[in-house]
């Protein structure tokens, strides 16, 4: 259901790309904008599922690889390259991609509609990313019919089997995509000093376009909190991780539900622009780093221990 529901958007989102590159406008850029900041939220929510065919054709590197390489980008569009296939493409492509074609080829939005009315490659260019970006959820969601029933039926526990990559993938998402991207790289956890230019939708922060850093984290926390507690895109829930602790007769269930509230709370305390937040206040970063840190030693200790899981990728971070 969340990969139909972010099909849905991209459709929409590839039809509104098609109409502002054949007719670059301010009322064609808004509305390419709002849906572009639609369907990265709801990227959100399907970026964890990294298995099977999303896993094979590298899905969420080719759409969520950030910083977008700006250089590479240029040297594509003076070179009407199309096939992005190239693992050094991946920040050239996907939602950081869209970022930059949008917002940071010039720095005020009508001199970017200027540029695509001057310059047909550019339009190209954005399409061609769009274009793969639905291209290959497709490929994903197709392949989901034949390789459900075998997901479904998979109830061993072995570095293969559904449960054990589906939770893997899960910490890992929780800890690698929110944790250290969105938060602990930007903030300089790991670095001599913090890299503001780091952070998910730069330039759209950067150009004063719409901030939506601190809009995308807290809906991956939210997304992260969706599947530990089994909620449904409407509300309801189901079997879970939580449900599944609570049967182990742990108290570890309801300890990771106040801790996943405390991260929202430290998450919402930031500025709307990560960047202004960095640049004046990095503390405040940190202490959401640390909000979320605590939640991962749960996650990847304790719950995979109750689960009797091993990890299965490897933690290069040092902590």
């Amino acid at each position: 259901p969340r990969y139909n529901d972010f099909k849905n958007s991209l459709d929409e989102l590839k039809t509104l790309t098609d109409n502002f590159a054949e007719t670059p406008s301010i009322a064609n850029y808004d509305l390419l904008h709002e849906k572009w900041v639609e369907s990265y939220k709801k990227w959100q929510y399907i970026e964890m599922f990294n298995i099977g065919k999303a896993e094979e054709i590298m899905f969420y590197n080719k759409v969520n690889t950030y910083p977008a390489n700006s250089v590479r980008i240029n040297s594509n569009i003076d070179e009407n390259k199309t096939d992005l296939s190239n693992p050094n493409d991946w920040p050239a492509q996907g939602f950081p991609g869209i970022d930059y074609m949008i917002h940071g080829i010039e720095s005020s939005k009508q001199a970017i509609i200027d540029k695509y009315n001057s310059e047909s490659k550019y339009g190209i260019y954005l399409k061609t990313i769009v274009n793969d970006m639905s291209t290959n959820t497709n490929i994903v969601i197709d392949d989901w019919e034949t390789y459900k029933a075998s997901f479904i039926t998979s109830i061993d526990n072995t570095a293969t089997s559904s449960f054990n990559m589906l939770i893997n993938d899960f910490v890992f998402y929780f800890e690698k995509g929110l944790r250290t991207n969105k938060i602990g790289i930007p903030a300089g956890r790991w670095s001599d000093t913090p890299l503001p230019d780091r952070v998910e939708a730069y330039y759209s922060s950067k150009n004063s376009i719409e901030d939506i850093s601190k809009i995308l984290a807290l809906e991956s926390r939210k997304a992260s909190e969706d599947l530990f507690l089994g909620r449904s895109s409407n509300g309801d829930l189901g079997p879970s991780y939580k449900s599944y602790l609570d049967y182990l007769e742990t108290d570890l269930g309801s300890t990771l539900v106040s801790k996943l509230e405390a991260a929202k709370i430290s998450l919402n305390d930031l500025d709307t622009n990560f960047i202004n937040q960095i640049n004046t206040n990095n503390t405040k970063m940190l202490l959401a780093f640390d909000a979320l840190q605590t939640i991962v030693v749960n996650l990847k200790t304790d719950m995979l221990s109750n689960f009797n899981i091993a990890v299965d990728y490897v933690d290069a971070d040092g902590d």
